[in-house]
C-alpha cells in the first residue's frame, strides 16, 4: 500500500543493518601484533560482501592501537580481491576517526573501487575541498548509499559542490536527491537560485541547475519563489518545462489549478485503494490553504461510489480548509462506510464545525466500530473545549497511527485479543466461528446455475456465474472469501491481506427479470476477512482480524459479536 517509512530512511537502515552482525572474536585482545590480530579477524570475515557494518566501531577500537600501519593495511584490503574483507575493512575504517587530508588520495581510490561504500564517511570527516570533490565524483554512481548519507549530513557545506551536478542533464537527479535529504538545510540558497533562474543573462544550464536546486529544497523554498511565476512564459522551452516542475514541487498555489485539472473520481466501486484519486488528492492537499481555489473541483469526489475516494476527498477538503464543503462532509458522517465516517469526523474537527458535535456525540455513543467511537469522542470534546482540532500546517503531513493520513485502514485500529474458544454471541444467538479459510474455491448452487468464487491471494480472484444454459460470466473480480445463500441472491465476502494491504467487504448479489447480476455493498469491514457464516434470517457474521462483524443485507453492519468466555 503506502510505505510506512520514508524511502531514504529505510535505505539508510538497510545500509547499517542489512545482514547478520560482524562478529567480534573473543581472543582479539590477546593478539600482540597487527598480523596476528588480522589473522584472528580472518576467521569471521564472510566470503562475500554482505554490506554489514555493525560492530565495526568495536573492531576499530581494538586495531587502532597499531596506529597508521593498521590503517594503511585496512585501506589495502578495501581494494583487494576478497569481497568480504573489502566490506569489513571499509566498515572498520568508517569508525577509525583519525583522518587527515593526506589520506584523501587513498580513500578516493578505495571509494572508486566500491562506489557508495563505507569510505565515504572518512572523506566526509576530512571535509576538505578535495575530499568533498571525491564524494561528488562518486555521487552519480549510486543511489541512497553512504555517499548520499555523508553529503546530505554535511548540509550547506556540500551545496556549492553540488551546483555543477545540478546543471548536468545527465546527473542532476543525484544532486537533487542529496539536497532534498538535507531536510531544509539548503533553504538559504533558495533566494540566490531564484535570482539566477530569473536572470535571462545567465546560461540556460545554470538557470536550469538553479531551478532544480529550488525544487530539491521543496516546500521550504516557496516563500522565495514568486519571481519564478513569470518564467512560465520564458522564451526558452527547457526553462518553461522546469519552472512548472519546480513550482509544483514547492507547492506554489499558482499551479494548483493545473494539478487539479485531471483529478476526478474514476475508481471502480469496490477498488480498495483508488490509487489515482489518492495521488492527486494528496498532492492537492499538500498545498494547504493554497489549494482552496480548486476546492469546488474536489466536491465531485463526494458523490463517488467508491468509499476510498470519498474518504480521500474529505481529508483533502479538510486540509485545504474549503469551508463550502462542510454541509456535505456533515452528511458523510451518516455513511455506511466506516472510513468515510472517520475521515468526516476528523475533517470537521479541522474546520471547527461545532454544529457537528451532536452527531459526533451520537457516533461516540453507538457506532459499531470502537475506534470510530473514540475518534468522534475526542474530536467532539476538543471542539467543545477549544473550538477545533489543530489542522495540519500548510506543508506538513498529519500522522495518525500510520504514516499516511489519507489511507484510513487497519493502521488506525487498536489491537484486540484473540477469542480462545472461537465462540461468539450476538444478542441471544451463540455461534462458533474461527478464522479458518473457506478454501481457494467457494461455490454456491442455485436453481438455474452455480456461483463460483476463487481466491488466489496477491494474484487475485473472481466471482463468476455459471448458468446451466449459456456461457459463464464474471460478476466481480476480487478474492472471494465466502458465499452464503440469501432469498434473492447470495451474500459474498471479498478481501485480501498482503504486504500492507488489508481490506474486506460483503456484497449482496441480485438480479431482476433475468438481467445481469448486480453487486451492492452491504458491509465494509475494518480489515481483511477470513470466514463468513449465516447465523439467522438475513443475518450474517464475518471474521475480520480477530473481530466478528454482524450484518444483514437490508440493514448493513449491525455491530460486533462478543467473545464467549467459557
Amino acid at each position: 500500500m503506502i510505505w510506512r517509512f520514508s524511502t531514504y530512511f529505510a535505505a539508510i537502515l538497510l545500509l547499517v543493518w542489512p545482514g547478520s552482525a560482524i562478529e567480534v572474536p573473543r581472543d582479539l585482545d590477546d593478539c600482540q601484533s597487527l598480523e596476528a590480530c588480522l589473522q584472528i579477524i580472518d576467521r569471521i570475515v564472510p566470503a562475500e560482501n554482505d554490506g554489514e557494518g555493525s560492530n565495526a566501531a568495536v573492531l576499530a577500537n581494538k586495531l587502532r592501537r597499531f596506529g597508521d600501519p593498521a590503517k594503511h593495511e585496512l585501506l589495502k584490503r578495501t581494494i583487494g580481491h576478497h569481497p568480504g574483507w573489502r566490506n569489513v575493512a571499509g566498515a572498520i575504517l568508517s569508525e577509525w576517526h583519525s583522518w587527515t587530508p593526506s589520506d584523501v588520495a587513498e580513500l578516493r581510490e578505495a571509494l572508486r573501487k566500491h562506489p557508495g561504500g563505507w569510505l565515504a564517511r572518512p572523506l566526509g570527516e576530512i571535509a576538505t575541498p578535495d575530499s568533498i570533490q571525491a564524494l561528488i565524483e562518486d555521487l552519480p554512481k549510486g543511489s541512497e548509499n553512504q555517499t548520499d548519507f555523508v553529503l546530505a549530513s554535511m548540509g550547506a557545506k556540500a551545496v556549492p559542490y553540488l551546483i555543477p551536478v545540478l546543471e548536468s542533464d545527465k546527473n542532476a537527479s543525484s544532486a537533487e536527491r542529496i539536497i532534498h535529504n538535507m531536510n531544509g538545510r539548503a533553504v538559504p540558497f533558495a533566494s540566490r537560485w531564484v535570482a539566477q533562474a530569473a536572470n535571462p543573462q545567465q546560461p540556460v544550464q545554470a538557470r536550469l541547475g538553479a531551478l532544480r536546486g529550488i525544487a530539491a529544497i521543496g516546500d521550504g523554498a516557496r516563500p522565495s519563489c514568486e519571481p519564478l511565476r513569470r518564467l512560465r512564459q520564458d522564451p526558452e522551452p527547457k526553462i518553461r518545462k522546469q519552472v512548472e516542475l519546480t513550482l509544483r514541487t514547492v507547492r506554489d498555489p499558482v499551479v494548483v489549478e493545473d494539478v487539479a485539472r485531471t483529478c476526478r473520481p474514476t475508481a471502480d466501486p469496490f477498488d480498495p485503494l483508488a490509487l489515482g484519486a489518492l495521488q492527486c488528492l494528496e498532492d492537492i492537499a499538500s498545498y494547504g490553504d493554497g489549494g482552496r481555489d480548486v476546492g469546488t473541483r474536489l466536491l465531485t469526489f463526494l458523490g463517488s461510489e467508491n468509499g476510498a475516494e470519498r474518504s480521500y476527498a474529505i481529508t483533502a477538503l479538510g486540509q485545504i480548509g474549503f469551508d463550502p464543503a462542510i454541509p456535505q462532509i456533515e452528511d458523510a458522517m451518516n455513511s455506511a462506510d466506516w472510513r468515510v465516517v472517520y475521515a468526516a469526523i476528523r475533517s470537521l474537527g479541522w474546520f471547527g464545525d461545532r454544529s457537528a458535535i451532536p452527531v459526533m456525540e451520537r457516533i461516540a455513543s453507538d457506532y459499531w466500530l470502537p475506534e470510530v467511537r473514540g475518534k468522534a469522542k475526542r474530536v467532539a470534546e476538543a471542539m467543545a473545549s477549544v473550538g477545533h482540532v489543530s489542522r495540519p500546517s500548510r506543508f506538513s503531513r498529519p500522522f495518525e497511527k500510520g504514516d499516511n493520513p489519507f489511507v484510513i485502514d487497519g493502521e488506525v485500529l487498536d489491537g484486540v485479543a484473540d477469542c480462545p474458544g472461537k465462540r461468539w454471541k450476538w444478542k441471544d444467538i451463540t455461534f462458533e466461528l474461527s478464522p479458518r479459510s473457506n478454501g481457494d474455491n467457494t461455490e454456491l448452487q442455485a436453481i438455474d446455475g452455480r456461483f463460483v468464487g476463487t481466491n488466489h491471494g496477491e494474484w487475485g480472484g473472481e466471482l463468476t456465474w455459471n448458468p446451466k444454459k449459456g456461457e459463464p460470466s464474471s460478476i466481480l473480480k476480487d478474492n472471494v472469501v465466502g458465499i452464503e445463500p440469501e432469498a434473492d441472491g447470495p451474500i459474498v465476502l471479498f478481501g485480501l491481506a498482503h504486504l500492507g494491504i488489508a481490506y474486506g467487504y460483503a456484497v449482496h448479489v441480485t438480479r431482476s427479470n433475468g438481467e445481469t447480476w448486480k453487486s451492492v455493498e452491504v458491509a465494509r469491514l475494518q480489515a481483511e476477512p477470513a470466514r463468513l457464516t449465516t447465523i439467522g434470517p438475513d443475518l450474517f457474521a464475518a471474521w475480520s482480524d480477530r473481530r466478528v462483524v454482524v450484518f444483514s443485507a437490508e440493514q448493513g453492519i449491525l455491530g460486533l459479536a462478543t467473545c464467549v468466555v467459557r
